[in-house]
């Protein structure tokens, strides 16, 4: 084979391989729409009645007891990881890593969560409701926990505040 063989075989193998890729990439697109709309199939399977117990809004996490909060924070973990995280934090952000470990952080992005629960559900804040969170909960928020005096201001390398805390107790120990 010559040197020109070689190219193009190499170059066959690497459009299959980017082919292949593409397919991948479609298929997780299809079924990243086909969970969406099985979430949005739920939510509108069992509306709520307004004067009905339930449809009350939910507490603020830090009026919770103990075991609420738990339950609270680990469906705000689940949130922020695999919605708010991966749609609205682009790359160079200061985001800690292990946020919930920021009160500040916790409070803000529960309070951002609950904002979205009402305003995203246009049947009970019209259209104008996910417009309105971006700009005035989703904006205001992440200016202020990414902000140069926000409590992800110590957390700007990639292990978060992990190497805060290290010397911290070296200090302590010290």
């Amino acid at each position: 084979m010559t040197s020109t063989d070689d190219r193009i075989a190499t170059e066959d193998g690497l459009s299959e391989r980017v082919a292949h890729l593409q397919n991948a990439m479609h298929r997780l697109g299809a079924d990243v729409i086909r969970l969406q709309t099985q979430l949005s199939d739920l939510a509108s399977a069992a509306p709520q009645e307004a004067d009905s117990p339930a449809a009350e809004a939910p507490p603020f996490i830090f009026n919770l007891s103990r075991d609420a909060y738990k339950n609270e924070l680990s469906s705000l973990v689940t949130w922020v990881n695999e919605f708010l995280v991966p749609v609205y934090v682009g790359e160079g952000i200061p985001w800690c890593p292990v946020w919930w470990e920021h009160h500040e952080a916790v409070g803000r992005l529960h309070a951002l969560r609950l904002a979205y629960r009402e305003l995203t559900d246009t049947e009970v804040s019209g259209a104008t409701g996910p417009g309105i969170w971006h700009r005035d909960h989703l904006g205001p928020a992440l200016d202020r926990l990414c902000a140069e005096t926000g409590p992800f201001a110590s957390c700007l390398t990639g292990k978060g505040h992990v190497e805060r805390r290290r010397s911290q107790a070296a200090a302590q120990s010290a």
